[in-house]
């Protein structure tokens, strides 16, 4: 019964702890590859049914256009590609809406650019299974 009790309490108290929110490489890498570390993993070896390369799953003609490096495996390297194409893939947002993308809409920009382009960067515009997605991506992360 004390043990019951104990455990209660801690469930308790546990649910009324705040996760920390992750880092956008944070929760990039783990959504598209499982990658829960910032060293060199499994996930860097990852291939998406499309040819996607990284822990973060890049198109590779997309990043032929950032990089000339094949290192897809490293860590260090996907990121500093995947930072460029953010980069710019937000600038175009912020030119067409005057502000900055919020968690979901970052993910539709790096998941699915074209087509919320496409709906005039109208989240609610984009098809369902996009915007479930982009909202448990919005949950792991916090823009820092």
């Amino acid at each position: 019964m004390k043990q019951t009790l104990i455990g209660l309490a801690l469930l308790a108290w546990l649910g009324s702890q705040t996760c920390p929110a992750m880092s956008l490489r944070q929760s990039l890498a783990m959504f598209e590859s499982g990658a829960t570390s910032l060293r060199k993993s499994e996930a860097d070896y990852i291939r998406g049914v499309s040819g996607e390369v990284s822990r973060f799953q890049i198109m590779p003609e997309v990043w032929r256009r950032y990089s000339k490096s094949r290192e897809y495996d490293n860590p260090e390297v996907a990121w500093s590609v995947a930072q460029r194409i953010i980069t710019d893939r937000t600038t175009v947002f912020r030119r067409a809406t005057g502000r900055e993308p919020d968690g979901l809409e970052l993910y539709l920009l790096w998941n699915k650019p074209g087509h919320f382009e496409a709906v005039g960067y109208q989240a609610s515009r984009v098809k369902t299974d996009y915007y479930s997605r982009a909202q448990r991506f919005a949950n792991l992360l916090t823009l820092r």
